[in-house]
Order: C-alpha cells, then sequence, then structure tokens
C-alpha cells in the first residue's frame, strides 16, 4: 500500500469513496433519501470545492493498492489553538475496512502534523452512533474530550464527540 498527496484529478473518486463509506457507516444516523440518492452530488460539489479552493492549511492524502484509491484523509493543520490539527475527513472503502489502511492513513497525517506542526495536537469529531469508529480511535489512543451536534446535509442533528490526542506524536509512535 502506498501513501500519496491526493491530486487535482482525485477528487472525483475520493468523493465517491466518500458517499460509499458514508452509506456503509451511517444508515440509519443519516436519512436513507440522502443516502440513496443525494450524498454523491453533494460529496462531489464538496471536494470539487475543496481542490479548487484548498485552504492553506489543508493536506488530503490518498493509500492506493494496485493503482486504485482505497481510502483517504483529509487534515487541517493547526485549526483549533486548543486542540490543533483537526482531521476532517477518514474514510476507507468498505471492502478494506479491518486491513490496516486507515491505521496506515492516520499514522501519516499524524507524522505530517508532528513534522509541520510540532508539539500540537490532533483532533477529530466522530458520530457518537459510529460505534467501530469510535472503538478504532480509542484502540489508538484518542480520548473523547467534548461533543457537540452536528447538523447534517440531510437536516438530521447528530451528536458527534471530539476524539483527542494532546500530541500527534504520540499516535506516530504507537502504530
Amino acid at each position: 500500500m502506498k501513501i500519496r498527496i491526493a491530486q487535482q484529478d482525485d477528487f472525483t473518486t475520493i468523493a465517491e469513496l466518500h458517499a460509499a463509506s458514508w452509506r456503509n457507516s451511517y444508515r440509519g444516523v443519516l436519512s436513507d433519501e440522502y443516502l440513496d440518492r443525494e450524498i454523491v452530488s453533494e460529496r462531489l460539489a464538496l471536494w470539487k470545492h475543496r481542490f479548487k479552493n484548498p485552504r492553506a492549511n489543508q493536506y488530503i492524502v490518498v493509500a492506493e493498492q494496485e493503482a486504485s484509491i482505497v481510502g483517504f484523509a483529509c487534515a487541517y493543520g493547526n485549526e483549533d489553538e486548543q486542540w490543533g490539527t483537526m482531521l476532517d475527513n477518514l474514510h476507507v472503502l468498505p471492502a478494506q475496512k479491518g486491513h490496516g489502511v486507515g491505521r496506515k492513513l492516520m499514522t501519516h497525517i499524524a507524522s505530517w502534523c508532528s513534522a509541520a506542526y510540532p508539539r500540537k495536537g490532533l483532533f477529530l469529531w466522530a458520530f457518537e452512533q459510529n460505534v467501530l469508529a469510535r472503538s478504532f480511535y480509542e484502540r489508538l489512543g484518542g480520548m473523547v474530550a467534548g461533543n457537540t451536534v452536528w447538523i447534517a446535509p440531510d437536516g438530521s442533528a447528530v451528536t458527534e464527540l471530539r476524539y483527542a490526542w494532546k500530541n500527534a506524536d504520540i499516535l506516530v509512535h504507537s502504530s
């Protein structure tokens, strides 16, 4: 498996993978209508915008196996004064879950974070109902450090938990 920086022409594949991941993980959390009908066009618009108008602290990588993208991560360096870098997206093709792709992406993001923003933390938001993702983050040493309610694109109100690592180096050296 190879981790590389995402290129402009990856945005369609990333959007489709993002939609497939949400369909697999968020059924019962987000509306079926949104997941079945709207998610692909909505994710395409999001990723097209992110690639055309990247924020200065945006960092997107993809995981490739046999020249196919099987996962991706998007982080915003030092996004929050208290919590550090925000890992906004970490998604793996449903068929590839449990094969180390997510762990490799997390380790890569943590390494980037440690190099670009030394001694800063890393955090992300996970749906409270997403027990599998929460278990994954907890195995990597993430601690729940707050919650909020997010209004999803379909209008659903979803409770999110902030998972945080005080220093990204912890993640780099634990993997």
